[in-house]
């Protein structure tokens, strides 16, 4: 950890010398780190998966740069100086690389929602092979104040975690087009098609949630391992 914050320190030291050159990567419609706050009138959290910015390597950009992901808004925000944020085209194919210790990567791709609805988002890479590559997509929502009313109290405007949604690489047709992965049972084993059963039985034996990221990578690896 001591070593993250190190690295962090040093970033924003150095940052703004750099600043001309990510503008050539990033664009140059920037905002301040705090713009939020006023945008949704001081709310209690953030819409960020971690609020502070951390070192990460952006596709084959060889300087180090400082990140943080809008869950709401399914954006990506790049530190230009200490006063200066841009952010990224989540359109275009970014790989991102965290450097916090985390080894975490995350992939800006295009996919359909639930409802069918075509968007550009952040994705988390949760498992990568010749077939398939299976994602993970964390969510925020902005809550308004709710007014105090008989004996309910007031709610303050807040950001609050939602449900995660798991998506997969089409390995039916060998694409890199994103599936949504139903949430429900009957409906998830169906999307195995003529697998369904035993996807079923190895769920229960194993007692797996296939709302556990950690649970759907075993159960893809013994689908495609059989």
């Amino acid at each position: 950890m001591k070593n993250v914050i190190l690295i962090v320190s040093l970033l924003v030291s150095c940052i703004t010398v750099f600043g001309q050159e990510q503008r050539t990567y990033f664009g140059d419609v920037y905002f301040v780190p705090g713009k939020y706050k006023s945008i949704y009138n001081s709310p209690e959290g953030s819409p960020y998966l971690n609020e502070e910015f951390v070192p990460a390597k952006i596709n084959n950009i060889a300087d180090t740069q400082l990140v943080r992901f809008d869950a709401v808004l399914g954006n990506v925000e790049v530190m230009i100086t200490e006063s200066k944020v841009v952010t990224i085209e989540n359109s275009k194919p970014y790989t991102i690389s965290l450097m916090d210790g985390s080894n975490k990567v995350y992939k800006t791709l295009k996919y359909a929602d639930v409802n069918g609805n075509e968007n550009n988002s952040f994705f988390e890479l949760l498992d990568s092979t010749l077939i398939y590559k299976l994602y993970l997509k964390e969510n925020k929502r902005f809550f308004k104040k709710v007014k105090a009313q008989g004996y309910a109290e007031e709610k303050p405007a807040q950001f609050k975690k939602v449900k995660s949604e798991f998506y997969v690489t089409d390995f039916k047709s060998q694409s890199e087009r994103l599936l949504y992965i139903p949430q429900k049972l009957k409906p998830f084993t169906e999307f195995f098609q003529e697998d369904s059963k035993s996807i079923k039985n190895f769920i229960k034996d194993n007692k797996l949630n296939i709302g556990d990221a950690n649970d759907l990578v075993k159960i893809f690896k013994f689908h495609f391992e059989q």
